[in-house]
This record gives structure tokens, sequence and C-alpha cells, in this order.
């Protein structure tokens, strides 16, 4: 009776100890990021093919923040007389964003972005802004951040670009930015950024709504739609630009 007695205790310490004596899980890598591309092919009445791809690199410390994200689109289209390809889409941008972590909730940020449109109104479009911003919600199931800064933009005209000196406007701007995210299961999760851009010249307004399912592993499909305002625009044009896009794209340290 005594020996079993004692084979029970040892049973129920012996992975207490073990326990106990574990490491501690090694912190998550540092860099983290994914890429994405879609494609949209029509036939029939109209021929066009819509490409459209992007990619995000996040390095992660205890007090930093750096995310670099790029994307690109491009339309072509088949001319029914002619019966050639000729490109009506075709637009890229890049961002790097700098966050210094203050704390689990303040942070103070440094924003650069970059973009290039060859058929909207505007030909490139650069800025520069720095603010503060706060984690509202920090999950596990609701994140919520909002930014408020300020800073300078240069936009060259499309109107402008044959022009042999093309001129460059440059403003002053005010930036804000609402990012949001919503994990409504293990594999998927829906996401809502908003962010606005205002000077003397122009306030651009860009919404872009996504909604993500992991397929299996690192394979994920996400569904996009993107809403772009610009309040001052070329006679003639929309003041407002949409793209709906559905992509496959692969994480890593994720």
């Amino acid at each position: 009776m005594r020996l079993q007695l004692l084979g029970l205790f040892a049973f129920a310490v012996v992975p207490l100890v073990s326990a106990q004596d574990a490491p501690p899980a090694p912190p998550p890598p540092p860099w983290s990021g994914e890429a994405s591309v879609g494609l949209v092919v029509t036939t029939g009445n109209s021929e066009s093919e819509t490409l459209n791809a992007k990619g995000e690199v996040i390095y992660q410390s205890k007090i930093w923040r750096n995310t670099f994200n790029g994307t690109a689109i491009k339309t072509q289209q088949t001319n029914k007389e002619t019966g050639l390809e000729e490109k009506t889409a075709e637009r890229y941008l890049a961002g790097n964003k700098t966050d210094f972590n203050f704390d689990e909730r303040n942070y103070a940020f440094l924003a650069l972005e970059y973009e290039k449109d060859l058929f909207g109104p505007t030909r490139e479009r650069t800025s520069e802004t720095a603010g503060y911003g706060r984690k509202i919600l920090t999950g596990p199931k609701h994140t919520l951040e909002a930014e408020i800064g300020a800073g300078a933009r240069q936009t060259l005209a499309q109107e402008t670009v044959d022009e042999p000196d093309p001129d460059r406007e440059t403003d002053a701007i005010g930036r804000g930015r609402i990012a949001y995210k919503w994990n409504f299961s293990d594999t998927s999760y829906f996401t809502e950024t908003a962010k606005t851009e205002s000077g003397s010249s122009n306030t651009f307004v860009e919404s872009v709504t996504e909604l993500r399912v992991t397929l299996i592993g690192k394979l994920f499909a996400v569904t996009s739609y993107t809403v772009r305002t610009n309040s001052e625009v070329p006679e003639g044009t929309r003041k407002t630009d949409t793209i709906t896009a559905f992509n496959l794209g692969w994480t890593f340290n994720k």
C-alpha cells in the first residue's frame, strides 16, 4: 500500500517539476510579411486583363514597428478595331511607416508615401507626415488604432507631364488615419482602414475594406474594396475611383 501511494505521488509531481523546468517559449520573430496577387480576365463583348499585386514587410520590436508596403495595378484592354492591346490603367504605390511606442497604447509615427498613376488626374504624389497614434482597442477579437499628424505633400498633375520642366505643387497637409480589425474566427478576419490627407490644393481620402480567409497553412484568399476620392480634379475627370480585387497570397511569420 505504501509503495502504491509513493508511486501515485511521483506520478503527480514529476509532470509539475518538468513543467517548471521547461524553458520559456521563444519570442516571435521580429520580421513578418505577406505577398498576394490577383488577375481578372474578361472576354466576349469586351476583352481585358487586370493584374494587381500587393506586398508588406513588418519589423516589430518592443519599442519600434516599421511597416513597408507596395501595390501595383495594371489593366489592359483589347481594341476591337485594331486588335491591339491598350493600357487603360496603371498605378504604383509604395509606403513606409515607422512607429515609436511610448507604451502599450501610445506611439509616434513617421510616414512616407509615394504614388504614380499613368492614367489618373494626378501623375505623381509624394507625402511626408509625422504625428501621434493611439491603440484604442488591443484585441484579441477587436483592434482599433487612430492617428493624427501633419506634414508636406508634393503633387505632379497629369496634364503637366509633357511640359519641358513641369512644376510640382507643394503644400502643407494634415493627416488622419483609422485602422480597425475584427478577428471573427481563428482563420478569418475583417479590416477597415480609412486615411485622409488634406491641404490647400486638394483633400485626398482613401478607404480600404478587406475580408481575408486562411485556406491552408500560410495560403490565404482576400477580397478588397478600395475607394479613393480627390476633392479637386481636372474638368471632365471623376473625383472618385473604386477598385475591387480578389487575391491569393502567402504569409510568413504571421
